[in-house]
């Protein structure tokens, strides 16, 4: 893995490598969670549909088939307070090119032709364009809201962060995304280009020297300062000030339980081997207490696990129950909790634990797109590990670091999405 500063703001990571027989390359423009979410949300999929070069989605697409059926994917992500936009393009390998293509550095050539030369008249984006991704994209969002897991954690995290930017949806809101205009694209567009932190991911087999050559290339032109890049940075709160409880009724088959708790860190390091093993042995795969306890002796929960989001600092459990069970559950999965705070596990169960954990960082080189998915949730990290460095920190951890850690957590807010017809 090799990471390389190429202008003001802009970093490009490169890993090559013969391994695999497709390549990708990820462009990431990171952005503040803000106000401004649906207008960045709504550019990201206008960006990766067409460009002033293949101005309908038929001409991209014949573009992309030309390279020997390559895909191009816009997608928005959440990584700690940073709204990321990304456009990544998955393609063959070179090596597999009947006539020695360079299809990865066209890829990288394509990608930038998008964020440099959008399909824009003077007006801003065409109205055309801007309502198709309207559309689509307020149907994307529909269709998250539609599956009730993915919904109950959003709505667990907007009201436990209600006062903190992570509280803001990632696609934005329907009701301002179909107010907005193409002059208000435009205007978003023109400000991430000379504000916004940016790195390029490419993962597979070629030429270095081009690639870099290419990026650079496009970037001269653009008179980045150091003064307008701006530092993107999450608020970590190290407590909960207060414990809410938040109930809704809809008409589900499986009520769910979410649970928020903040971990005690001040920034994504902040101790994170150890409250990663604790969380894998308080609810993290088939070995930990939530699984073993929760789901299987007491059936109180169709499925039950917890897991870290470091760049945030919070623990978040996730169950699907039924209405008549999920106070008991909750109570359960407290007591669960305590017994790790009290150091009640085996030397066994912390084996497991870093075990699992240090397989899921060693298969990361597995795939390109495992890569690539590292380089994108390290794009705010200042200094850049590799997976094998945080598998040595994993194992390096002690059972007084784990209880430790356990001590640290605290709950902020339980939400509760409870079957109408079992409410009633």
């Amino acid at each position: 893995m090799n990471i390389k500063q190429i202008c003001e703001g802009v970093r490009l990571c490169t890993h090559k490598t013969t391994q695999f027989k497709t390549s990708v390359v990820t462009l990431n423009i990171i952005t503040p969670l803000d106000g401004k979410a649906s207008e960045k949300a709504l550019l990201t999929f206008l960006l990766g549909r067409t460009n002033k070069d293949f101005p309908t989605v038929t001409q991209m697409n014949r573009k992309l088939a030309s390279l020997y059926g390559a895909s191009l994917t816009p997608a928005v992500m959440k990584i700690g307070e940073a709204q990321v936009l990304s456009l990544t393009l998955t393609s063959i390998d070179e090596r597999f090119s009947l006539r020695g293509e360079k299809i990865l550095s066209e890829g990288v050539s394509l990608l930038l032709s998008c964020l440099f030369t959008p399909d824009i008249t003077p007006d801003g984006f065409k109205e055309e364009n801007l309502e198709r991704e309207k559309r689509l994209l307020m149907e994307k969002i529909d269709s998250e809201h539609d599956d009730k897991r993915v919904y109950s954690f959003g709505r667990m995290i907007e009201e436990m962060c209600r006062d903190e930017m992570y509280g803001i949806e990632r696609l934005g809101k329907k009701e301002k995304i179909s107010a907005l205009s193409g002059k208000e694209i435009f205007e978003a567009w023109k400000d991430i280009l000379f504000t916004c932190p940016i790195q390029i991911n490419v993962t597979g087999n070629f030429d270095e020297a081009e690639i870099e050559s290419t990026v650079k290339a496009a970037f001269s032109s653009l008179k980045r300062k150091k003064e307008d890049i701006i530092e993107v940075r999450t608020e970590f709160l190290t407590e909960s000030y207060s414990s809410d409880l938040v109930t809704e009724v809809q008409k589900v088959k499986q009520g769910k339980l979410v649970i928020g708790m903040r971990a005690g860190m001040t920034y994504e390091f902040d101790n994170f081997p150890a409250i990663k093993v604790m969380t894998a042995i308080f609810g993290s795969g088939t070995f930990s207490k939530l699984f073993m306890n929760v789901r299987e002796k007491m059936s109180l929960c169709y499925y039950c696990s917890a897991r870290l989001i470091n760049n945030k600092g919070l623990i978040v459990v996730e169950s699907g129950v039924e209405t008549e069970n999920a106070m008991k559950a909750l109570e359960a999965i407290r007591h669960e909790l305590d017994e790790v705070r009290k150091g009640s596990f085996t030397d066994e169960i912390i084996e497991s634990a870093k075990l699992s954990l240090t397989d899921m960082y060693k298969s990361v080189m597995d795939s390109v797109g495992s890569i690539d998915s590292w380089f994108t949730m390290n794009c705010l990290s200042g200094e850049f590990r590799a997976p094998v460095e945080y598998a040595e920190l994993i194992s390096n951890v002690s059972r007084e670091e784990i209880i430790i850690a356990a001590n640290m957590v605290t709950e902020d807010t339980v939400f509760i999405l409870e079957s109408e017809k079992e409410a009633e």
